[in-house]
This record gives structure tokens, sequence and C-alpha cells, in this order.
């Protein structure tokens, strides 16, 4: 690993808390300051920061909310696990959609190259499966 990417991983590690902090409280100013937790995209998906574990029963009752995806670092989000996206989008097609609902957002070169590889692991088992299925009716 180069020492540049050594370098940034670690400072995003240090730094993951106090921006943590920052987006909370963001979330509380008032007027042009204030910054949403998360936005709508449509009427089943939500789109924001990773939820807290104290916006869990709201974001389940009053939002239906019933399934997460995040771009976070693993250490972030050590409990939490992929699921595939509704949309089949292109991981580019993906981060255009969010990135215009959500401009203030920044994908890594990093994330998205984790994004590329998960859409192909993806891509490559619904193709596997779909062949199994076809074969066996």
């Amino acid at each position: 690993m180069a020492a540049g990417t050594l370098l940034e991983a670690g400072l995003a590690r240090v730094l993951f808390y106090p921006t943590l902090l920052y987006t909370l409280f963001r979330g509380k100013m008032p007027g042009p300051a204030h910054r949403d937790w998360y936005n709508r995209i449509d009427n089943t998906v939500l789109l924001g920061a990773l939820p807290l574990r104290n916006m869990t029963r709201r974001l389940v009752q009053d939002e239906n909310v019933r399934g997460l995806i995040t771009m976070n670092e693993e250490y972030e989000t050590r409990f939490l696990c992929n699921s595939p996206k509704v949309y089949n989008w292109t991981p580019e097609e993906a981060v255009r959609a969010i990135t215009k609902i959500r401009s203030h957002i920044y994908i890594r070169p990093g994330q998205l190259e984790v994004l590329k590889e998960f859409h192909k692991v993806i891509t490559a088992g619904a193709a596997k499966n779909e062949t199994c299925h076809t074969s066996q009716t």
C-alpha cells in the first residue's frame, strides 16, 4: 500500500468522530447552516448519513426503513452488511444519482473502486443464478 493511501486511511480514522459530531451539530442548526440527516430519493429510498441507534425506531416506524446501503469504511460499520441495489445502476450511474440529490457528498476514488468490485461480484452472481435457474426449468 502506498504511503499516501496509508496516510489517507489513517487521517480518515482520526477524523471520523470529529466529523460525526460536526454532522450532528449541522443537523441541529437552524437556517442555511442546517443539513438534513437524510433526504428522500423516492417513496422507498432515503439517502443520508449513517443512522445512529437512537434514530432507528423513528426511521423504521415513521419512514418505513427496512434496509441500509452504506459506503462507509468497515471500522465505521463493523456490524452492518451490504445488499444489492434496487435500480440495477452501474456504480457510475449510482454516484451520479446520489450526488444530484445530496451534492455535498464526496465519493473517494477508493470507494468507487470498491463499489465497482461489489457491482461486478453481484452482477456475476445474479448471472450465475439466472443460468442455474434457466437450466433447471
